[in-house]
């Protein structure tokens, strides 16, 4: 047995190890997939697939301010959409607004059936995202009308002009709408919604209720284009150009939304700390961590195993060695990761792999020792 664990073929084995992590980490190898955003054939609008993204490549300042004043944000927003299918185990990003100074985006994003509306607030609840939402409002194959008013009394969510609740403690902070508009999915790429978004508005005022239920008959009735005189309007989006990569702002403001042909995140995240990983927001997903734990622990084990026999009496600087090439073969994969739109690039994955090499190091010091006592038996 003691012939074993002096076989250089660990070292084949490790070798072999190493090729599958970086095919796994790194699969597809697609790093200029098509951007799945089209016009729609048969009506105005966008269709959304599997990532997919639409942006404004000049920030808005939705609240009409520039963020220096100590007064809430008070908007209105509309969007007439139609989803696509439910996320099974993720939030998908319907409409962001990012700004890298705030501790959240204002997002209008889907969680199953639920619509979802996240922003930083200004009283938030200590390590939670802070969102507010509408139960079975994003029904597959069924369009809606969703809108929300929000001002310093609080924030109202509107389903096809009638309202469904009125949130008087969530008040964003006077940012919170100011930023980087994007559509169909978030600053990072790594959260696309599937659907079809009809038409979007922005106002940076609080809507009457009146003015809610009269704006759902322009949308359903296709005559939002009056919208354009409505008082307080920052962006409007009819998304009526059927082909090209702009879809243009009918608002004073004349913005455009860009449609690029390949599909790249507006902002890559290197090595996201587990605090910042919005996976990790609610519950660790224990399960990510035990694969990639247990993932690691043979080439730690059979590495370790490789250099024991080609350098018997160097145990420490093997041990440090293995562990070592365990953690940098897990960041390679890791900042090549950033550069995969379908890949995240986490420092939660890079702790766990290296503790994966640590314990498959620790694993081959003890039954290399076990198998020596036997032998000597």
């Amino acid at each position: 047995m003691k012939s074993i664990f002096n076989s250089k073929w660990f070292g084949w084995f490790t070798f072999a190890i190493v090729i599958i992590y970086l095919i796994i980490g790194l699969w597809p190898f697609d790093f200029h997939p098509l951007n799945r955003v089209n016009w729609l054939a048969n009506r105005t609008g966008l269709q959304f697939g599997t990532r997919g993204i639409a942006y404004d490549p000049t920030p808005l300042a939705l609240s009409g301010s520039d963020g220096i004043s100590a007064q809430p944000a008070s908007f209105s927003a509309e969007v007439w959409l139609e989803a696509d299918r439910e996320p099974d185990d993720d939030v998908f990003n319907v409409l962001t607004i990012h700004n890298a100074g705030l501790p959240a985006d204002f997002v209008f994003c889907q969680w199953k059936r639920e619509f979802l509306f996240r922003a930083a607030i200004t009283h938030p609840f200590a390590h939670h995202v802070s969102e507010i939402g509408i139960s079975d409002a994003l029904l597959t194959g069924k369009i809606h009308f969703i809108a929300i008013r929000s001002d310093a009394i609080g924030t109202d969510l509107f389903l096809d002009g009638s309202l469904k609740g009125h949130f008087p403690g969530f008040v964003l902070r006077p940012n919170a709408a100011i930023g980087q508009l994007i559509l169909g999915n978030d600053d990072s790429g790594k959260h696309p919604w599937r659907g079809r978004l009809f038409g979007m508005a922005l106002f940076n005022r609080r809507l009457d209720t009146a003015e809610v239920a009269e704006h759902y008959q322009l949308w359903m009735n296709e005559n939002a284009l009056q919208l354009t005189n409505a008082a307080g309007l920052t962006a409007l989006y009819l998304f009526n150009e059927g082909r090209g990569q702009r879809a243009e702002d009918f608002s004073s403001n004349r913005h455009h939304v860009f449609i690029p042909e390949v599909f790249q995140p507006i902002y890559r995240r290197v090595l996201i700390p587990p605090w910042k990983d919005l996976s990790y927001n609610n519950r660790p997903d224990y399960s990510d961590i035990a694969v990639n734990i247990l993932g690691f622990i043979p080439f730690g084990f059979c590495f370790f195993i490789y250099r024991q026999s080609a350098a018997p009496k160097r145990q420490a600087a093997n041990f440090l060695l293995v562990l070592l090439a365990g953690f940098a073969i897990s960041l390679t994969i890791e900042l090549i990761q950033a550069w995969l739109p379908n890949r995240t690039s986490s420092m939660t994955d890079l702790l766990t792999n290296t503790t994966g090499t640590l314990i498959g190091v620790m694993l081959a010091v003890r039954c290399r020792r076990f198998f020596a006592r036997k032998s000597e038996a």
